[in-house]
């Protein structure tokens, strides 16, 4: 009975503790202030804010930009069309997989003799472009040799 005691009393401090702890603030010792404000700031802060993005000012994407045609809003925000490959030359289209979009059409870059590897990487004839590379595993074309010596007669 003796350790039964002592236990007993910390158990009923520890329990006053956390009642006490957990009993809330009584409400009538908060303060509320109303924040008054002017109406130029009133008028900007709560009735009318300013969108953000370019869904409601389409022609914020056209600054700073010599050809207007590059760059769209696409989704509320400026995209340039000719080499985004989830806007590919207008808001919305998409390329496959592994393709690029070079200057607004969508390509095979592992294929495209005029886009092999990259946009506007040229393969010039009797190559063709291979895995992006211009003649990969073609053999190698003649070369000019000068003529063999022959002995003479």
């Amino acid at each position: 009975m003796s350790t039964f005691i002592p236990k007993l009393t910390v158990l009923l401090i520890l329990l006053l503790l956390l009642h006490s702890v957990a009993t809330p603030e009584n409400p009538s010792n908060t303060t509320t202030t109303t924040t008054t404000y002017g109406p130029w700031l009133r008028g900007i802060t709560i009735k009318n804010p300013r969108q953000t993005g370019c869904r409601q000012r389409p022609w914020m994407c056209r600054q700073d930009d010599t050809p207007s045609i590059r760059r769209c809003c696409c989704q509320n925000r400026c995209v340039d069309v000719t080499s985004d490959p989830n806007n590919c030359g207008l808001c919305g289209i998409r390329c496959p997989f592994t393709w690029q979009c070079c200057r607004g059409l969508c390509s095979n870059t592992n294929l495209s003799p005029f886009n092999c590897g990259g946009c506007r990487r040229r393969c010039f004839f009797p190559r063709f472009c291979f895995y992006g590379m211009c003649g990969y595993a073609q053999r190698l074309p003649p070369f000019p040799f000068p003529p063999r010596p022959r002995p003479p007669h």
